[in-house]
C-alpha cells in the first residue's frame, strides 16, 4: 500500500482486479452452462415438429427448473426460448415451401403448429410475407 503511492492508484488497482474477476467468473459460468444450452438447442432442432414442445419439456431433460433455464437460455443465445423455437420452425417451413408441394396447412402442422391460421400469422410476422407469397417466389424463379 505504501509503494502504491496514492489512494487513487490503490482504488484503480482493486477496480481493475474486481472487473477481471467478474470476467473470469462469467467465462466459467458460460463453460459450465454452454453445453447444456447446446444440448437444449439440439433437442429443439430434433423435436421442433412436436406440438407439445415447451419450455418445461426442454428444461427437464437438461436438469433445470423452467424459470432458471429460460433465463439462462436468453442470456446465452440472445433470444427467448419461444423466439428460438419459432425461428427453427419458420426456417424448416421455408425449406418445405421451397422444396415441396405440400399445402401450407400441412407444412404448418409438420413444423409444430396445429392451427394453420396461427402458422400463417407467425410466418408473415417473421418473414414479412405470407407462406403463399413466399412459395410464389420459388415458382417465379422457375419461369
Amino acid at each position: 500500500i505504501v509503494q502504491a503511492g496514492s489512494q487513487e492508484v490503490i482504488e484503480d488497482y482493486f477496480d481493475t482486479l474486481f472487473k477481471d474477476c467478474i470476467v473470469v467468473r462469467d467465462r466459467a459460468a458460460k463453460k459450465r452452462h454452454g453445453h447444456l444450452i447446446e444440448n437444449a438447442k439440439q433437442y429443439i432442432n430434433e423435436h421442433f415438429s412436436d406440438h407439445e414442445l415447451s419450455l418445461n419439456a426442454v428444461a427437464g431433460p437438461v436438469g433445470m427448473s423452467a424459470g432458471y433455464f429460460s433465463s439462462l437460455f436468453s442470456q446465452e443465445t440472445g433470444q427467448t426460448f419461444i423466439e428460438y423455437v419459432t425461428a427453427v420452425r419458420i426456417e424448416k417451413a421455408r425449406e418445405m415451401l421451397m422444396c415441396t408441394g405440400l399445402r401450407t396447412s400441412e407444412i404448418g402442422y409438420r413444423v409444430g403448429y396445429k392451427d394453420a391460421h396461427y402458422f400463417s400469422y407467425l410466418f408473415k410476422k417473421v418473414v414479412s410475407c405470407s407462406p403463399k407469397e413466399y412459395r410464389l417466389r420459388r415458382d417465379g424463379n422457375r419461369g
